[in-house]
């Protein structure tokens, strides 16, 4: 009865304490239910610790055991009464005890049975010899079992050793070559960039010093154009090299974006993509609204009225001139949004320092905390100080805005056609940025129009 008993504990799950039903194991090697051991870890997080032992399974694996579902249901068979009366097992078809065992057809018989002619011929052996010839028979198949199964293990963690090694080591030398491509992309961005600032300066100048070294100059611009620039395909494949690595993603965007992206007119498809992913939710800040201007209840659009609303004077309220600011409050990172000019014929847009004066006379320049474009006259312009003339191909109907602060760059773009109007670059932005808006005055009306701010959704 012990040794049943024992055999009954090895076969049997220590969750349920009844036969093991689809047993599997887990990597210590202790064995159960599927469904126990599953409700066990359910809810669970990323720790799966072994019931017995206390295992960490961080992986959560387990390994069907096969061989010991076998065992099971053999010994469920052996120990399975054909029928009972008053607590001893009976033969079904003769009523008599249960004494014998046939090996050939693996069954319990009686007295008569042994004698039919079904048994006559076969291996019989009696029930408690039987018992205690496989109970030893199944302790040593468990035992063979856990033995493969740690075997198995082994070999398998083996592999597994192996095959992150050989990722490491490819990883590694990826990682090389990306850093090294990265260097050589951040050089040739840098003398873009100096090029462009001497350009820009040059712009400034009238007449003898504008010519002044016009050739070298020229010549420079010439072998900008001579670089070949990395290729959609070449920055893909680097992508999906690095996989998880964010942060490099993020720099090769970056500098796919502003390398060659400065100095063409018209970004890629994957360069506008690019740039619109930084979509940030503008709205109106009421406290902030001139009380000329009225602001729609969505806090998307802007106009001038008719006449001055009856407005609390807030600290954060502009009392002189007509503008608004965005509640967002930009500090780091990168934003665009995007403003529905329609057929306005006035407007002034952009960005400013959120400390500018909000009562007194202020000066709007690139150097008191001001970066805007504006429609006037008749004339798009980027109001640097002097101001740059803009030559969109047709009237804008949608303004693009493009900050990138840690880069200290600010790009305005034509949404229809995706040309870029203008940059601020190389700017030292001050601790926090709002959003500007200037809805121009009415001119007789002919610019009662709004400024509406208008969703960024992907193409």
């Amino acid at each position: 009865m012990a040794a049943n008993k024992q055999l009954k504990e090895e076969v049997s799950c220590s969750i349920c304490l009844e036969y093991f039903t689809d047993p599997v194991a887990a990597d210590c090697g202790h064995a159960f239910c599927l469904s126990c051991i599953t409700r066990y870890w359910e809810g669970l997080g990323t720790d799966f610790p072994c019931p017995e032992c206390r295992q960490s399974n961080k992986n959560k694996i387990l390994r069907p055991v096969r061989q010991l579902g076998n065992i099971v249901e053999l010994l469920k068979h052996l120990h399975t009464p054909s029928a009972t009366v008053q607590g001893e097992n009976l033969c079904r078809e003769h009523e008599e005890k249960l004494k014998l065992f046939c090996e050939d057809d693996q069954e319990a018989i009686c007295l008569i049975c042994r004698e039919s002619k079904d048994h006559k011929t076969h291996s019989v052996l009696p029930m408690q010899e039987a018992a205690q010839e496989y109970n030893g028979n199944f302790k040593n198949q468990v035992g063979v079992i856990r033995t493969t199964f740690a075997f198995l293990k082994k070999f398998l963690d083996k592999e597994e050793q192996q095959l992150l090694s050989k990722l490491e080591k490819e990883h590694k030398e990826n990682m090389k070559n990306i850093q090294k491509k990265l260097s050589e992309l951040e050089k040739q961005q840098s003398t873009h960039r100096d090029l462009i600032t001497e350009i820009q300066g040059k712009c400034q100048q009238q007449d003898v010093e504008l010519l002044k070294d016009v050739r070298i100059i020229l010549n420079r611009c010439n072998n900008v154009k001579a670089q070949k620039p990395p290729e959609d395909v070449v920055v893909e494949q680097t992508l999906k090299s690095i996989g998880e690595h964010a942060s490099l993603q993020d720099k090769l965007l970056e500098l796919k974006e502003t390398f060659p992206a400065e100095l063409a007119t018209f970004p890629t498809e994957r360069e506008w993509t690019y740039i619109r992913s930084w979509a940030t939710a503008v709205t109106l800040d009421p406290d902030t609204a001139h009380p000329w201007l009225i602001l729609s209840k969505d806090g998307r659009s802007v106009r001038l009225g008719d006449k001055a609303q009856d407005l609390p004077d807030t600290p954060q309220r502009f009392i002189i001139y007509p503008l608004a600011l965005g509640r967002e409050r930009l500090s780091s990172g990168r934003h665009y949004w995007e403003v529905e000019v329609g057929d306005k014929t006035r407007w002034t847009m952009g960005v400013c320092d959120e400390a500018v004066n909000r009562k007194g006379e202020i000066t709007l320049s690139p150097e008191h905390g001001f970066w805007r474009v504006c429609l006037s006259n008749g004339e798009y312009k980027a109001l640097t100080d002097p101001s740059t003339l803009l030559t969109p191909c047709a009237p804008l109907s949608a303004v693009g805005f493009f900050l990138d602060y840690e880069v200290g760059r600010l790009s305005f773009y034509n949404v229809d056609d995706r040309s870029l109007l203008f940059t601020f670059s190389g700017v030292s932005f001050p601790s926090t940025l709002r959003p500007y808006f200037y809805p121009g005055d009415n001119d007789e009306r002919r610019n009662a129009g709004e400024l509406r701010i208008r969703p960024v959704t992907q193409e």
